[in-house]
């Protein structure tokens, strides 16, 4: 069945360079090889090991020349991977010798015996790739009927379906067969690269500057990468490069990410979130987050991010400070972000309170309390955190 073909728009300086990509579904490798020869991709990886080169016992498949191509492998409509496949041409090396008359072997030979000419040739045919951090070696099992050897000229070709690979990365791919008679095949590439984003501080301000080539139209978008949960976005603009886009340092919080691309279809994204380690963003998210009293029996904590915290039950009187232990006590548990949690009682009760506390450090608090028309009001309230389109003057 044949392959629908995108184009995928990678900026390489001031020109964009526009591949048109394979795609292919599905995380399985794959292997195959030119009409008349048969060909399987062993099921794991092997060691990476050449070994010294040994004399040839007769005519062996030796690979000749090394292609490769950028495709894309999909686990879905709209995750793809940057993959690189690798053909491998082959080529028949040596020779059978030939007997100088029939007498020297005792004459004609024995019909029931199958001349080694007849018979096809097989070899085991590695590739190894190295991708900073990346190394793997995969194994190849091609053979080649006897109709189709000719000495000294090509065979045909094996195909393996991929090698992933990262934007921007350089790969180095070696070929041999295994034992190794012939020097091993190597190739050099350096996989495009999408426009890059660097992150820097002015005082309060935080600037990405995205050096992307003149007039090249590209998508930016800023979200929150949820550990429960689809990310939840948080601002999205096409632009034109290059550009910087300026942020309130009040707008950062660890799990703030960034991501761009070309604008063109099926383009792959660059997706970087460097503020996990920021201690102004560890700041910001519990300023950020709040703690929700939802019924005398539920509550949950708010917050863009996951947190590590804990949270317990204690009892406060109005005008009582500060909040004492239940007895017996109730142990602090982890809090999971945005899950309604339910009090460990039948029945709440005004003078309840939730505590949060992050290393060993009250961060949040927050009691019912029997007012009016409401069952409980809020004791502690936090600033908001500035919203990132605020900030960018939207």
């Amino acid at each position: 069945m044949p392959v629908p073909w995108f184009l995928l728009s990678l900026a390489l300086g001031r020109s964009p360079v526009v591949l048109s990509l394979e795609r292919l579904v599905g995380p399985q490798d794959a292997t195959h090889c030119s009409p008349g020869l048969s060909c399987r991709l062993w099921d794991s990886d092997i060691l990476c090991l050449p070994g010294d080169i040994v004399p040839a016992p007769g005519p062996v498949l030796a690979p000749t020349h090394l292609q490769t191509e950028l495709v894309l492998r999909c686990q879905k409509e709209t995750d793809c991977d940057l993959c690189l496949r690798v053909a491998v041409h082959l080529a028949v090396h040596g020779h059978w010798e030939e007997p100088e008359d029939e007498e020297k072997f005792g004459g004609a030979a024995d019909s029931g015996v199958e001349e080694p000419r007849n018979a096809s040739l097989q070899a085991q045919v590695v590739l190894s790739f190295q991708a900073y951090p990346t190394a793997r070696c995969v194994l190849l099992e091609v053979q080649v009927p006897a109709a189709l050897v000719q000495f000294g000229q090509s065979v045909g070709s094996v195909v393996y379906d991929c090698f992933e690979a990262a934007l921007g990365s350089e790969v180095r791919i070696w070929s041999y067969t295994q034992p190794r008679y012939e020097k091993e095949l190597n190739h050099t590439q350096q996989l495009p690269a999408l426009p890059w984003l660097n992150v820097s501080a002015d005082g309060d301000n935080v600037h990405l500057v995205l050096n992307v080539s003149e007039e090249q139209h590209f998508g930016l978008s800023l979200y929150w990468n949820q550990v429960q949960g689809p990310p939840k976005p948080r601002w999205h603009k096409n632009l034109t490069g290059p550009q910087i886009i300026t942020l309130n340092h009040t707008d950062l919080v660890p799990c703030l990410c960034i991501q761009v691309w070309p604008l063109e279809p099926d383009s792959v994204r660059t997706n970087i979130c460097p503020f996990r380690e920021d201690p102004r963003a560890h700041q910001n998210l519990w300023q950020a987050a709040r703690l929700q009293l939802l019924t005398l029996q539920s509550w949950l904590l708010d917050a863009p991010c996951s947190l590590p915290a804990e949270a317990a039950l204690c009892w406060r009187a109005p005008g009582g400070d500060p909040c004492q232990p239940l007895v017996p006590p109730l142990s602090w548990e982890n809090v999971t972000v945005d899950k309604v949690l339910e009090f460990p009682l039948l029945k709440g009760h005004p003078n309840l309170c939730v505590q949060v506390n992050s290393s060993e450090k009250l961060q949040l608090q927050e009691c019912l309390w029997a007012e009016g028309s409401s069952p409980w009001r809020v004791l502690t309230t936090r600033p908001a955190v500035r919203p990132v389109s605020a900030a960018m003057g939207r």
